[in-house]
């Protein structure tokens, strides 16, 4: 079944502020009656987020870059892997 929403989360050494969105994304997608996916894009964190995301939340689309690419060519890297053709 396809979605009816994608959530892209850009983030960057916000492991705390992440995980609490991610509850947050949830528990409404839960509410809503929406089937929902939600994407991380994680742009070279050094605090763990990955990990946080990869433990807490399992059913995350994970993308861990190696760099920060910055939010825009992270956005476009959830999009990409969507399906989307973005260049």
């Amino acid at each position: 079944m396809s979605p009816d929403l994608a959530v892209v989360v850009v983030s960057w050494n916000v492991r705390e502020l992440l995980g609490a969105c991610l509850a947050s994304v949830y528990q409404s997608l839960e509410r809503s009656n929406l089937a929902g996916e939600v994407w991380v894009v994680d742009n070279a964190s050094a605090d763990g987020s990955a990990e946080m995301v990869r433990t807490e939340f399992p059913q995350v689309r994970l993308i861990v870059n190696e760099t920060n690419v910055g939010f825009a060519a992270a956005n476009n890297q959830a999009l990409r892997e969507m399906g989307y053709g973005i260049g």
